[in-house]
Order: C-alpha cells, then sequence, then structure tokens
C-alpha cells in the first residue's frame, strides 16, 4: 500500500506541473488595438488603411498564433521583423499552414507598423 501511495502522490505532482505548463504555454501577450494614429504613422506605406492594419494583426494572431506564442511588435525592430517574417513564412509554408505573400505583406506590414508605437507602461 505505501509504495501505491507514494506512486499516486508522483503522479500528482506530474499532473500539476503538466497542467501548471501548458496553462504557461498557452498564455498569449495582449496585443494592442491598431488606431488611425498608428496608420498615421506608418507613412512609408502609400495608401494602407486601418483595415488592412487590422487584417494584418488578424493574419499575425491567426496564422503564426496557431504555431507559437506571439511576440509584442515592439518587440522586435522593422528591421528584424523584415527578416524573421519572410524565414517563418516559409517555415509554415513547410507545414500543413498555408500564408500567401499578400498575408505575409499584411503581417509584415503590421509588425512593422507596430514596432514603432510608443510602449506603453
Amino acid at each position: 500500500m505505501g509504495l501505491n501511495n507514494r506512486n499516486d502522490q508522483k503522479m500528482k505532482k506530474i499532473s500539476i506541473v503538466a497542467v501548471f505548463a501548458l496553462l504557461v504555454s498557452c498564455v498569449s501577450v495582449k496585443l494592442a488595438i491598431p488606431t488611425q494614429e498608428d496608420v498615421d504613422r506608418a507613412n512609408k506605406f502609400p495608401d494602407y488603411t486601418l483595415a488592412d492594419l487590422n487584417l494584418g494583426k488578424a493574419h499575425f494572431e491567426q496564422k503564426c498564433g496557431s504555431c507559437h506564442g506571439l511576440k509584442k511588435p515592439t518587440s522586435r525592430t522593422e528591421e528584424q521583423w523584415n527578416k524573421i517574417v519572410p524565414r517563418m513564412v516559409h517555415k509554415a509554408n513547410k507545414k500543413t499552414l498555408k500564408i500567401d505573400e499578400g498575408q505575409q505583406e499584411l503581417i509584415l506590414k503590421y509588425l512593422v507598423t507596430m514596432s514603432s508605437a510608443p510602449k506603453k507602461k
């Protein structure tokens, strides 16, 4: 009986650790809701609209978030996002997830635009 009790306690501890790890891995960053001010700051993209920015955010959340936790756009520079996004799209497209050129462009423009957003305190 003593051995079974120790095994039960060990299994409970393992289960608790596993549940905690799962919960931590599912925590996602809270992304700022894009505004017209963000679009205005993105003057390097002619004809860029708030709808485009929101669509880029939606693709980022849906496509990128389906494989891994999301990073805040401000966590990287424009130069870094310009390197990261094409590489990650290539990796995603090797799997079952497909990101077309238009979606990639919207994701990249969203990340570049929001990377220069003032950081919230």
